[in-house]
């Protein structure tokens, strides 16, 4: 019997409207609004710090220069800093490159993955804060450098399909875990995760147990409703204090000095639940 090449290619376009229908059946407002709240915003879009990267500062700049990656570039000492997200955005690049795809086709994959679905929520947003309180999430690049995200669980079911053109793929979780080395993003999954029916604010505190980027979490309550979060987070000496300080989201910042110093900065998200 000979392959069927046109039930093929149905089943392919079968598979990527599948996983369309799944990620849009998956972007809630509760999950919008959580991207867009000010602390989770600041985090991922504002702040920008150093990053070890394994390319060296001339080819970060090229990347730059070709619009393949965005970063400020500090007119010191010649550093290139980077938000949270492009640095995650850096790593699939990274990968991209080793798979041997060139600059032009990674711009085009940069153009669909950080295209907005909504004003300011993009698809990059989505799979990785997907990822963080849901479950895994994927990226399917294949050879025209168009791409295909989809949960784990569907691109199971598509491998098994033998329907999938030839890609490569890139699994968000173990970006994240680059991003956040001491992070349990399984924790707290159960077998009722699919019935994922939470606030923005329950999101949050989801966030901060799994990242596990805050040394300190309290939660207060009262008749068994919490009313207030406090995140305690050490921040990186290279930000500048006076970026931390004229950040709203922190009420509370501690300065810890030695020898004339700055040693330790921490600050204190405080979210107070309506």
């Amino acid at each position: 019997m000979g392959l069927d090449i046109k039930k093929l290619r149905e089943l392919q376009k079968d598979i990527q409207e599948k996983a369309r229908i799944e990620m849009m059946e998956n972007i809630s407002n509760e999950l919008i609004n959580f991207v867009l709240d000010k602390d989770i915003f600041q985090d991922y879009r504002n702040e920008k710090g150093r990053i070890i990267a394994q390319q060296s500062k001339r080819v970060i700049g090229h990347w730059v220069k070709e619009g393949v990656i965005s970063g400020e570039q500090n007119m010191e000492g010649g550093w290139y800093y980077f938000n949270k997200t492009e640095t995650i955005w850096i790593d699939i690049v990274t990968h991209l490159r080793e798979f041997g795809l060139s600059l032009p086709k990674i711009k085009l994959v940069r153009e669909q993955l950080f295209k907005e679905e909504v004003p300011n929520f993009r698809i990059i947003d989505f799979a990785l804060m997907h990822t963080i309180l849901r479950d895994a999430y994927v990226m399917l690049v294949y050879p025209d450098a168009s791409i295909t995200l989809t949960s784990l669980e569907l691109y199971g079911e598509s491998v098994k399909s033998g329907a999938l053109k030839s890609h490569i793929i890139i699994n968000f979780k173990d970006l994240l875990y680059n991003t956040f080395p001491n992070a349990e993003l399984d924790f707290l999954q159960t077998e009722f995760t699919g019935n994922f029916n939470i606030s923005p604010n329950e999101m949050k505190l989801l966030y901060y147990l799994r990242t596990k980027e805050y040394e300190e979490i309290k939660v207060r309550a009262k008749e068994g409703e919490v009313y207030l979060i406090e995140a305690v987070k050490e921040y990186n000496l290279s930000q500048k204090i006076i970026d931390i300080i004229q950040n709203s989201s922190y009420q509370d910042i501690s300065i810890k000095v030695a020898d004339k110093k700055i040693v330790n900065i921490k600050a204190t998200e405080k979210e107070k639940l309506k």
